[in-house]
């Protein structure tokens, strides 16, 4: 199907989008769409399509009001409870960062001990527990920031 181009296609479409058809465009205009097939098919469809919406929307539902109120409490009630709860994660997280670093101090401080409590444990892995201290401070300290880091970026907030 070919479609012909129409001078006065562009006023058509500017005169249905600005709503001004039929009372508010100029006579000539009407005048031009009477005699024009392609510009009446435009006016047409349009006019139809905009009938098809006015329809759809008068028939949808509503909600009643009592919901809309009901929602709109549960949302501010969840942002009021979200507001009040970041601080207190904040200072969960800042509480973790504190342990672990306790944590680590201790491991520092007690390592012979550890490393002695260990070799009378398990006599095997006595060779393993010797490392030089600074080493196993370091892969320590790794594995708790590690473990730390895939905990945060697991959490969900």
């Amino acid at each position: 199907m070919k479609m012909r181009s129409c001078s006065q296609h562009e006023f058509v479409v500017a005169a249905l989008r600005a709503g001004h058809w039929p009372e508010g465009c100029d006579p000539a205009l009407r005048a031009h769409v009477d005699s024009c097939d392609s510009c009446g098919d435009l006016v047409l469809v349009a006019q139809t399509l905009r009938q098809a919406h006015a329809e759809a929307v008068q028939s949808m539902p509503r909600a009643a009001p009592g919901i809309l109120w009901w929602r709109a409490q549960v949302r501010r009630r969840n942002a009021a409870i979200e507001l009040m709860t970041k601080p207190v994660a904040i200072a969960e997280k800042f509480a973790l960062v504190v342990l672990l670093l306790a944590v680590v101090s201790l491991l520092a401080w007690q390592h012979n001990q550890l490393a002695a409590w260990f070799a009378n444990l398990w006599g095997p892995l006595s060779s393993i527990i010797q490392i030089p201290g600074a080493l196993m401070v370091g892969l320590g300290t790794l594995l708790l920031f590690g473990g730390f880091a895939v905990y945060l970026f697991n959490a969900k907030e």
